[in-house]
């Protein structure tokens, strides 16, 4: 697994090279990678990692919202009682992971942020709510055509629970990030409009974005991913997001990419991790 991740960061690298800047921030447009059969089986050896990795919890905030979540701590040999490591809180999409039963949440992203190719070289607490209900609603922005997220309390609930864990474990403050996919990418972008201060970067893919914040994630690196072709959570939200905030944004523009294709090899591997921590708060 660990040439194929190092082989697929290569790749990535040679795919932004056209990006307005590379290195951070720009909009670029990625060509669509058929998954191999090799590339296929990696998947499925990401999704198919036990979700006792994870330890599970129930937390109730000011809310009264219980919330169900799983939480993956670095290796016991890794953990010291000074150094701190960063959180990844991974949101799921709507659908089958709503609910109570604390496990459907654990998907592709959640369990590649615990793998062990990525925690080796990348120790970090990982955070896997599970929403009750949904996380974020959709409604039509009039004034920019276009359709904007609202978060639900539920939000409120589990950046309780973040705080909470900022008390209780060896977190670092400065290396605190967010990502989801579909409903969960759009709850990143309300995670981050709630609370600025909180967050060092988030990765937003398949999303529907907030634009009544805007002015407070001008310091906020963000990385919109999102297929061109996609027709459940159309682009168009993201493309307006993307040319109000276009200063700190890193755009990914997905071609011949659907809303339920966009998890090929090219977003795996060190693909996310590697941008991400290379985040930190300002």
């Amino acid at each position: 697994m660990t040439r194929f991740f190092f082989t697929l960061s290569i790749s990535i690298a040679l795919l932004t090279s056209c990006s307005t800047n590379k290195n951070q921030f720009g909009q670029t447009f990625i060509n669509y990678t058929a998954d191999t059969t090799i590339s296929k089986q990696e998947v499925l050896k990401i999704r198919s990692l036990d979700n006792d990795l994870f330890d599970s919890s129930t937390f109730t905030g000011n809310e009264k919202i219980e919330i169900k979540y799983r939480l993956y701590k670095p290796k016991k040999e890794q953990l010291t009682s000074t150094e701190k490591y960063p959180l990844v809180v991974v949101y799921h999409g709507s659908g089958r992971p709503i609910g109570t039963d604390n496990k459907s949440q654990l998907g592709l992203l959640q369990k590649l942020f615990a793998s062990p190719d990525i925690q080796k070289k990348y120790p970090a607490y990982v955070l896997a709510p599970q929403f009750p209900t949904r996380s974020s609603d959709y409604v039509m922005d009039t004034s920019r055509n276009v359709l904007s997220s609202i978060a639900r309390p539920s939000l409120n609930s589990v950046l309780q629970l973040i705080d909470s864990l900022k008390s209780n474990l060896n977190i670092d403050t400065e290396r605190i990030y967010v990502v989801g996919f579909s409903m969960g990418g759009s709850t990143v972008i309300n995670s981050l409009s709630a609370r600025p201060e909180l967050f060092a970067a988030g990765i937003s893919i398949s999303g529907i974005p907030q634009f009544d914040k805007i002015n407070e994630l001008a310091a906020i690196p963000i990385w919109l991913i999102h297929g061109i072709d996609d027709t459940e959570n159309p682009i168009n939200s993201d493309e307006q997001f993307y040319k109000e905030m276009s200063s700190n944004v890193r755009f990914w523009k997905l071609k011949a990419t659907t809303h339920d294709n966009i998890f090929t090899t090219q977003l795996l591997g060190e693909t996310l991790p590697n941008w991400l921590f290379k985040q930190r708060k300002k």
